[in-house]
């Protein structure tokens, strides 16, 4: 039997810091037919050539994150799960901001879950974009780099004398340019460069990232089409609804799961113990059906009588009030130490100091 819940999708770690050896980053093979495949790579992990299926173009691999083919089109490969955030816009316009492709010409395709090629793959605390954003540089730095590489071997030229426009290597004195598609055979065979070293756009240049683009998925999305994780379907599937506390940290003291488990399409009913960690998973009923409409409905039927336990007085006066002796204290923890914001402040000519709290029916309360 499987198992799906609504939640978060998480992977592992790959590395101290969740992210491929950038030394191991790019490497090559070719297959005949054309095209040109980058991405991140693992030490363990074979270069994968992949053919085309019949009528399609072949491909050669470099890897796996950044597919172009002899007719243009630029694949970029999002590896972290879209739930609505999008990431599967914002990670691939990293990267064909530094590939400098053009965006008109660019497709964008979700990942599935492999974290021996793509590293950590999970969602949850808006940290998608912050982890993998000097990666994602990277790897269309090189990439823009070994398509010029390839432009200086095709027309006998140094390497330094071209440049790049939207999805082509141009020698602007020569009048000469090749587009990305027609340079990705021979693009396949030059030695990645190291990508510590890759030099990177600067900011100024951007011209796909802190522009307005459009989410790549809305076009499938108005038309209904399956992309959620809640559209899977695998034999021999259930589903399951979860019923927690409304008092955060609260227990189930009883719950009528005999009467529950009666449901139409009720495969089982019980009470999840979460334990005494507040950060983990709390105590709860779950209920397993064979469709999430059954589940639900049979949720409707479920009375559970709760021990609130120590949170039940809890109120949003108390969390103003602690928020405010908390303020006033010394940090807990210190995210990042740059800097010396004491100094700056004590030494600023005027601080505006404002509070904000939510949620509150009152408006903010400023002071100085």
């Amino acid at each position: 039997m499987t198992l799906i819940t609504t939640g978060a999708i998480a992977g592992r770690s790959e590395g101290s810091a969740g992210h491929p050896d950038r030394r191991d980053f790019l490497r090559v093979s070719a297959l005949a037919g054309g095209g040109v495949l980058l991405g991140a790579y693992t030490v363990d992990q074979a270069a994968a050539a992949l053919p085309g299926a019949p009528g399609q173009l072949a491909e050669f691999a470099l890897n796996v994150f950044v597919r172009i083919t002899p007719d243009d089109v630029v694949t970029i490969v999002s590896k972290n799960p879209e739930i609505g955030q999008g990431i599967k816009t914002s990670l691939p316009m990293v990267v064909a901001e530094e590939l400098d492709a053009d965006w008109e010409r660019v497709q964008v395709e979700q990942a599935p879950l492999d974290t021996e090629k793509y590293s950590s793959q999970s969602v949850g605390g808006s940290n998608g974009t912050p982890r993998n954003y000097d990666l994602m540089r990277r790897m269309g730095a090189a990439g823009r780099r070994m398509l010029i590489e390839a432009a200086a071997e095709m027309w006998g030229v140094p390497a330094a004398e071209l440049g790049t426009e939207p999805g082509a290597v141009v020698h602007r004195s020569l009048g000469r340019r090749a587009t990305y598609g027609e340079l990705a055979e021979r693009a396949a065979a030059v030695a990645p460069p190291d990508l510590e070293s890759v030099p990177l756009k600067d900011p100024s240049r951007f011209r796909i990232m802190g522009t307005s683009v459009g989410n790549v998925d809305t076009p499938a999305i108005v038309r209904g089409q399956k992309l959620f994780g809640v559209d899977v379907t695998l034999p021999g599937m259930k589903y399951a609804v979860f019923e927690k506390c409304p008092v955060f940290g609260g227990r189930v003291a009883h719950a009528n799961l005999d009467e529950v488990r009666a449901q139409p399409g009720v495969r089982d009913v019980f009470v999840v113990e979460g334990g005494s960690d507040l950060n983990g998973l709390l105590d709860g009923v779950a209920i397993v059906a064979d469709s999430w409409w059954e589940a639900n409905r049979a949720r409707g039927a479920l009375r559970v009588e709760w021990e609130e336990g120590a949170h039940a007085t809890d109120s949003s006066e108390g969390f103003r009030a602690r928020a405010a002796e908390l303020w006033r204290g010394e940090p807990e923890t210190v995210e990042r130490p740059d800097g010396d914001a004491r100094g700056a402040l004590a030494a600023a000519a005027a601080v505006v100091e404002a509070d904000y709290d939510y949620p509150s029916s009152r408006t903010p309360a400023w002071s100085r």
